[in-house]
């Protein structure tokens, strides 16, 4: 009797690991939107968890969060229910999700399991498994006079203000903030887009603010707002603006595109002021000054007796030199001075190589001379421009005027 209780009691454990395998499982459901979800539109998905007993701690319901894709859980997401399988009344939760999409296509949601604890129905243990989801697949669309937008703004209101503080006539240095508030009726302010676009223009610089925004819930149809907000520095002076914004929207009531704009902003900007010195710099520029002048002065004491010296040199030698007695002769023939051209012939035969040739010359001045000192009452005028051109044939005619040697054969 009591090997036979040892063997029944050795068997307990696979007779309660036999039973549970072959107990109720729970029961997973999913109920997906029937119809094709407009993009930024709430959808309802639901999971239903059924079990044959209870359940002594909630399930583990998946997050179905995803790209493209915002999911929210409304008021009293959760709730109990209770149906009859197999005759038998079933306890369990269900939980809805609003789900939105944001872009259009299907979306899919991969395989997902999630943790069920139930009572056991014959130990009343907890008992606690892993259900896989059926697979779920939503279609995002768009409606067909919303498909040429981009940005894709569906929505059932939107309406864009702008608001500017600060002079719009700046001067260097100033600033400006530009702020748009969008606010959008009917779906996530999520999809809105950027309001104000990256500025290039040269004369501002600006410094944008991260995208403020506010999103509100009224019976699952969204709603908000979107703020963006840059503030431009002046650069420079000109006329410039900030360009005007204007966005297209789909309207859900009225299925038609609306456009709301703003204008732009016109500034004037006035040149920068030119900053003053600042003491260091003035201390530095006064030093450097102050080093190059008694550099300059330096070099000044140095050089001047010098050069002096080498100008005298130079003075002296172009003084003695055949050119400096052509220079005289020419101007006492232009002068009619006959004593001076008389002095300066002579001193500049003297000082040339070959003192041959000049008889044409002399020829000249000895006319002028008879001339002048004649007692002829006729009274010839000298003439001073013969001698003139008898110098300028001098002084083209080549310069070698020696005479040649005999030839070696005569």
């Amino acid at each position: 009797m009591r090997y036979l209780a040892f063997l029944m009691f050795s068997l307990f454990p696979c007779a309660v690991f036999a039973q549970t395998s072959n107990s109720p499982q729970p029961q997973v459901t999913v109920q997906p939107p029937s119809e094709d979800v407009i993009v930024g539109q709430p959808a309802i998905l639901r999971i239903k968890v059924l079990v044959p007993t209870f359940m002594p701690s909630p399930p583990i319901f998946p997050a179905l969060e995803q790209e493209n894709l915002l999911v929210r859980l409304p008021e009293r997401a959760s709730g109990p229910v209770s149906e009859s399988v197999n005759g038998a009344t079933w306890s369990g939760v269900q939980r809805s999700y609003r789900i939105y999409p944001l872009a259009p296509g299907a979306i899919e949601f991969d395989a997902q399991d999630m943790t069920v604890t139930f009572a056991d129905p014959e130990t009343n243990s907890p008992t606690q498994v892993s259900v896989s989801l059926p697979p779920i697949k939503i279609n995002a669309v768009v409606p067909d006079g919303a498909r040429d937008l981009s940005p894709l703004i569906i929505a059932t209101g939107f309406e864009l203000e702008q608001e500017v503080e600060g002079p719009t006539e700046m001067q260097a240095g100033d600033a400006v903030t530009r702020r748009l508030t969008a606010r959008i009726w009917g779906t996530s302010p999520i999809m809105i887009p950027q309001l104000i676009q990256n500025n290039q223009d040269p004369l501002l610089r600006p410094y944008p603010k991260e995208a403020r925004f506010t999103e509100t819930e009224d019976r699952g149809i969204l709603s908000g707002q979107r703020i963006d907000e840059t503030v431009y520095l002046a650069q420079d002076g000109g006329e410039t603006q900030l360009p005007p914004v204007s966005l297209q929207w789909f309207n859900l009531t009225t299925n038609a595109v609306e456009t709301v704009d703003v204008e732009a902003v016109e500034l004037k900007l006035a040149a920068p002021k030119p900053e003053l010195p600042s003491a260091y710099t003035l201390i530095r520029y006064f030093v450097w000054v102050a080093a190059t002048l008694v550099a300059v002065w330096t070099l000044m004491r140095w050089m001047t007796p010098r050069y002096r010296s080498w100008k005298a040199a130079r003075e002296q030698a172009y003084r003695a030199s055949p050119e400096f007695a052509l220079a005289q002769l020419r101007r006492a023939l232009h002068d009619q001075d006959l004593s001076a051209a008389y002095s300066a012939l002579e001193t500049w035969k003297r000082r040339c190589d070959d003192p041959q040739g000049y008889h044409g010359l002399e020829a000249c001045l000895s006319k002028i001379g008879s001339t002048r000192y004649s007692a002829d009452n006729t009274k010839k005028t000298p003439d001073w421009p013969g001698a003139i051109s008898a110098l300028n044939e001098l002084v083209a005619a080549p310069k070698n005027r020696a005479r040649s040697l005999p030839p070696l054969n005569p």
